[in-house]
C-alpha cells in the first residue's frame, strides 16, 4: 500500500491490496463507506486541534473474502482504556469452558497476543493451572488483538509460529456475522484493520497450516466467537466440533461470503441510525434534559461524526479510563470525564454507548438507575425494541418493602401490585414522553400514563417550564392569587354553558362536591348513579361497590344504579323516585361506548322536568374526547361537570364547573343555607394551576387529541391484523375510543378472563410494553413506539395461544390479576412474612 494512499480523505481513485492474500481491490469491492473519519487511537487534549481525518471504508477481498479497511489511518499513540467487567467475565467463563471441553488443560504453557486496548486472559488461565510463558506455548490466546494488525498475513504467521507442536491457538473476535445481522456498522473504525467471519478466519489460518476444530460462543458485542485451531499435522486436527460445523453452515446460508449481502445490511443503516441518535439528542435538548454519554469507546466515534453530534448536544462522555479523562473525542471533541462527574452532575439521562455495560452500571451506580439508556447503532432507534425485560430483583424487593409500610403496597388501588403480574412488580423511577424506567433499569412504552391523566407525555417541556416558573414565585398563599382569576376565566371559556368554577386536587373532591350541591339545590337525597367505573372514593359511591366495608348501610340506600345507554331504565327510576331524586351522575361516554343518539338529550329532559341536577363526570373524557369533553361534542349542557386527569398532564388539579344558580350555593351571594362544596388547602396552589394554564395553551395552539387519536387508530388497526393473523380474534382484541383504547381477553365461553389478561400483560411487559390499557398520549404518536408496541403484541401471541389451547396454568407463574375494587384480598392476598 503506497504512502499517498494510506492517508487518503476520500476513496476517489484509490486502489488497495488484500492484507492477507495480496489481491487488488477497487471501488466496486467497497461494502461500507463512512467518508473522512478521525483516528480511533487519537484522543486529543482539549487544546490540541491537529487531529487528521482519513477515509474510512470496508472492502471485501474477492479472492479470500476478508472484510478489511481500505486504507490506514495516520499513526497515533494508543490510549489504553479500562477493560469492561463484561469482557473480564467472558474471559473467565470462556477460559473455564476451554478446560471443561478438554481443549486445554492445567499444566500447559500459555502465551497471549492481547488487544492494545488493554485486558488479559492470562489471570483466569493461570488460575486454572496453566503456566504463563513468553516463548512458544502449548496454548496461544489472541483476544481481540489480530484485528489491530495492519499486515494481517504477517500477524497470522506470527501467531501460528507461537503454537508449540500439539498445541492450540484460540482467537477471540467480534463476529462479522453479528456485525451484519445486527447492522453494527459503527464497528468499523481506524485501527481495526480486519473483520472476520468464522468461514474467512478459518480459511486465513488454513493458509498457514492451522485447522479450525472447535468454537465457543459469547453474547459480547452481540456475538463474539472463540475459534480454536490446531496444526494441520496434529492427529486431532480432523475432529471438527458439531457447533463449528453448524455455525459455518449458518454463515453460508446467511450469505456472509457475498459482499452484496454485507453492503445491503450495513450501508443502509448508517443514515437511519445516525439520524435517530441526533433526533433523540435534539429532542432531549429541546426538553431541557441534560444527557451524558457513557463509554468513550472507539466504536462511538463514527456514530458521533455521522450524526453531527458535539458537546452542544452531548456535553460529556463518562469513561473509567484515567488515560482518556481530560481529553476529548476525536472529531466530535466531546469532553471525557470521570464517573465521579456523572454522580455529581446527575444528568437526566445517560446514553450507554456499549449496551453490554448496562447491567454493570446498574449494579455500580444504584442511585442512577432509571437514567441509563442503551444505544444500539444497529437499530433505527435509541432503545432496544427486541430486548426482553427479565430483571425485576430491585422492584421485587421494593414492592415487598412497600407492602410492609403502605397498605396494599401502593397509594392508589389501581396502581397496586395485584393489578399486574405477580412476578413483574415494576417499581418505576422516572419517565420521559411515553417511556418509563423501573428500578432494574427496564424501559417500557407506558400506556394509560398517570391513570390516564398524562395526555402530553411525561416531562412535557412547556408544562414543566411553566410549573418551575410558578414555583419560583411561591406556591401557596393566604389569599387568592391573580393566577386563580386568570386560569378560571380561561378554563370557563373552554366549557360551553359553564358559568363558575372551583379548583381542587382530585376527581373525588369535585364529584362529591357536586353531589352535595345537587342535594342542597333540590332538597332531595337520592342519587341515580350510572353503572360505570369509579366516580369517587367517598361513601356515596363506594357504598355501591364490592369494597363497601366500613360504610353504613343507610348510605347505600341513597344511591340507585342504572345501565349506560338504557334510557328506559332511567325513566323507570324517575317514575318511582323523582320526588326524592337529587341528581343523575354519569360519564357521558366510556372508553368502549359512545352515547346513543338522543340519549344524553333525553336525560337532560328528564332532569329538567323533575327538578333533578344533571352531573357529567368528564374526568376521563375531558381533554381526550374534546377540550370540553363529551358535552363539547354533543351540545348537551349539564348543570355541573367534573374535571381532572388530563387537564393538568399529570399534575394534581381538578375542577368543578357549572351553572351559577347551583355553584353559588357554596359562595357568598346566596340567601340559602351555604353548602361546604369545595374548600381545600391545596386546591388553588400555583403548581397545578400553572400546569393547567400551560396545557390549555397547548390545546389552543395544537391538536393533541388528534395526535392521541392517530396513535390509537394505528395501534388498533395493526394489532387487529396481528390478532387475526394469529387466529385469536375470539380471545383477545382492542376496542374503544382511539384516544382511550382498551384491550380485552376472553376465554372459550366468551367470558372476560383475568388469567388470560395476566398472560398477555406479562408477555407485553417482557417485551417492553407496560399498561392496563392502550390509552395514549401525544408522545405515543411516534412510528417507533407504535412499531415497538405492535411487535410486542405479535411476540406475545405465541405464548397467549398456548395459554388458550393448553390452559392458563401452563403459562402463569403466579396468581392472576384481580379487580381493584373487590371485597377480599384473594386471589392476591399476601401472607404476612412473604414477598408481595
Amino acid at each position: 500500500m503506497v504512502e499517498s494512499v494510506k492517508h487518503a480523505r476520500t476513496g476517489a481513485g484509490v486502489t488497495y491490496d488484500c492484507r492477507v492474500c495480496g489481491t487488488a481491490g477497487g471501488a466496486t469491492d467497497v461494502v461500507l463507506d463512512l467518508g473522512a473519519q478521525p483516528s480511533a487511537k487519537d484522543w486529543p487534549l482539549p487544546n490540541d486541534h491537529s487531529e487528521e481525518l482519513s477515509w474510512l471504508a470496508m472492502w471485501c477481498c474477492p479472492h479470500c473474502g476478508l472484510a478489511q479497511l481500505a486504507t490506514d489511518a495516520p499513526p497515533a499513540p494508543e490510549v489504553i482504556g479500562v477493560e469492561p467487567e463484561a469482557l473480564v467475565a467472558e474471559a473467565s467463563r470462556l477460559s473455564a469452558e476451554l478446560v471443561t471441553e478438554g481443549l486445554i488443560g492445567p499444566g500447559s504453557s500459555v502465551t497471549e497476543f492481547s488487544s492494545p486496548h488493554g485486558g488479559s486472559w492470562l489471570p483466569p488461565l493461570t488460575a486454572l493451572g496453566l503456566q504463563a510463558t513468553e516463548g512458544r506455548a502449548e496454548v496461544v490466546i489472541d483476544s481481540l488483538g489480530l484485528m489491530h494488525e495492519p499486515d494481517q498475513a504477517s500477524a497470522v504467521r506470527e501467531r501460528v509460529a507461537a503454537v508449540a507442536p500439539g498445541g492450540v491457538l484460540a482467537v477471540f473476535f467480534h463476529s462479522l456475522g453479528s456485525i451484519v445481522a445486527k447492522r453494527q456498522w459503527n464497528d468499523l473504525r481506524h485501527g481495526h484493520y480486519a473483520y472476520y467471519s468464522l468461514t474467512t478466519l478459518s480459511s486465513v489460518f488454513a493458509r498457514s497450516g492451522m485447522v479450525a476444530v472447535d468454537v465457543l460462543s459469547s453474547d459480547l458485542y452481540g456475538q463474539s466467537l472463540l475459534l480454536v485451531l490446531r496444526h494441520g499435522d496434529d492427529p486431532r486436527a480432523g475432529e471438527r466440533s458439531e457447533l463449528l460445523s453448524t455455525l459455518l453452515e449458518v454463515e453460508r446460508q446467511a450469505g456472509l461470503n457475498d459482499p452484496a449481502v454485507i453492503r445491503e445490511a450495513l450501508s443502509g443503516m448508517v443514515v437511519q441510525t445516525a439520524g435517530a441518535l441526533r433526533s433523540y439528542l435534539v429532542q432531549a435538548h429541546r426538553c431541557g434534559l441534560v444527557v451524558y454519554g457513557y463509554g468513550a469507546a472507539s466504536r462511538a466515534l463514527t456514530v458521533f461524526t455521522r450524526a453531527g453530534v458535539g458537546p452542544e448536544l452531548l456535553p460529556a462522555i463518562v469513561d473509567a479510563s484515567p488515560a482518556k479523562q481530560g481529553r476529548v473525542t476525536p472529531g466530535s471533541r466531546i469532553p471525557i470525564v470521570p464517573p465521579s462527574d456523572m454522580v455529581r452532575d446527575q444528568p437526566h439521562e445517560i446514553l450507554v454507548l456499549l449496551p453490554d455495560l448496562v447491567p454493570e452500571l446498574v449494579e455500580t451506580y444504584p442511585e442512577l438507575v432509571g437514567r441509563f439508556v442503551a444505544y444500539d447503532p444497529g437499530s433505527p432507534q435509541v432503545l432496544h425494541p427486541d430486548a426482553r425485560v427479565d430483571r425485576f430483583d430491585r422492584s421485587i424487593a421494593a414492592q415487598a418493602a412497600l407492602h410492609d409500610i403502605v397498605p396494599g403496597g401502593a397509594h392508589t388501588y389501581a396502581r397496586g401490585s395485584d393489578q399486574y403480574p405477580a412476578d413483574k412488580p415494576s417499581v418505576l423511577v422516572r419517565g420521559r414522553g411515553a417511556l418509563v424506567w423501573d428500578l432494574d433499569n427496564n424501559c417500557y412504552v407506558e400506556y394509560g400514563s398517570g391513570l390516564r391523566s398524562v395526555t402530553l407525555g411525561h416531562t412535557e417541556p412547556r408544562v414543566d417550564a411553566a410549573v418551575r416558573k410558578a414555583i419560583g414565585d411561591g406556591i401557596n398563599f393566604s389569599r387568592p392569587t391573580a393566577r386563580e382569576l386568570r386560569v378560571a376565566e380561561t378554563f370557563l371559556e373552554l366549557i360551553p354553558g359553564a358559568e363558575m368554577v372551583k379548583f381542587a386536587k382530585n376527581g373525588s373532591d369535585v364529584t362529591t362536591a357536586a353531589i352535595k350541591l345537587a342535594r342542597a339545590a333540590t332538597g332531595k337525597d337520592k342519587i341515580a348513579i350510572c353503572d360505570q367505573s369509579l366516580f369517587s372514593v367517598d361513601d356515596w359511591f363506594i357504598a355501591h361497590t364490592a369494597m363497601d366495608a366500613g360504610i353504613p348501610a343507610a348510605v347505600q340506600r341513597e344511591g340507585i344504579r342504572f345501565p349506560f345507554n338504557d334510557i328506559a331504565a332511567l325513566e323507570r327510576i324517575f317514575a318511582e323516585h323523582h320526588e326524592e331524586l337529587a341528581a343523575v351522575i354519569i360519564q357521558p361516554a366510556t372508553p368502549t361506548e359512545e352515547p346513543a343518539p338522543g340519549y344524553l338529550e333525553s336525560i337532560r329532559g328528564l332532569c329538567d322536568r323533575h327538578d333533578v341536577v344533571l352531573i357529567f363526570d368528564e374526568i376521563v373524557t375531558g381533554f381526550r374526547w374534546s377540550p370540553a369533553g363529551v358535552q363539547g361534542l354533543v351540545g348537551v349542557v349539564p348543570d355541573l361537570a367534573c374535571w381532572a386527569k388530563g387537564i393538568g398532564n399529570g399534575y394534581p388539579i381538578a375542577a368543578l364547573t357549572g351553572k351559577a344558580s347551583v355553584m353559588d350555593l357554596g359562595g357568598l351571594r346566596t340567601e340559602r343555607r351555604r353548602v361546604f362544596s369545595v374548600s381545600t388547602t391545596y386546591g388553588p396552589e400555583t403548581v397545578g394551576l400553572a400546569a393547567l394554564e400551560a396545557v390549555m395553551k397547548i390545546y389552543r395552539e395544537e391538536d393533541p387529541i388528534g395526535r392521541m387519536r392517530n396513535a390509537g387508530q394505528q395501534l388498533k388497526t395493526r394489532i387487529d391484523e396481528v390478532v387475526t393473523a394469529a387466529d385469536l380474534r375470539e380471545f383477545v382484541g382492542v376496542e374503544g375510543n382511539p384516544a382511550c383504547l382498551i384491550y380485552w381477553t376472553r376465554d372459550h365461553l366468551g367470558i372476560p378472563s383475568q388469567s388470560l389478561r395476566t398472560v398477555l400483560m406479562s408477555e407485553l411487559m417482557s417485551r417492553g410494553v407496560l399498561g392496563q390499557s392502550l390509552v395514549t398520549s401525544t408522545s405515543h404518536d411516534c412510528p417507533m413506539l407504535i412499531d415497538h408496541t405492535v411487535a410486542a403484541f405479535e411476540g406475545a401471541m405465541t405464548v397467549y395461544r398456548r395459554a388458550v389451547e393448553d390452559g392458563e396454568d401452563t403459562v402463569l407463574t403466579g396468581p392472576p390479576v384481580a379487580p381493584a375494587l373487590r371485597a377480599f384480598a384473594e386471589p392476591r392476598r399476601i401472607i404476612p412474612g412473604t414477598r408481595g
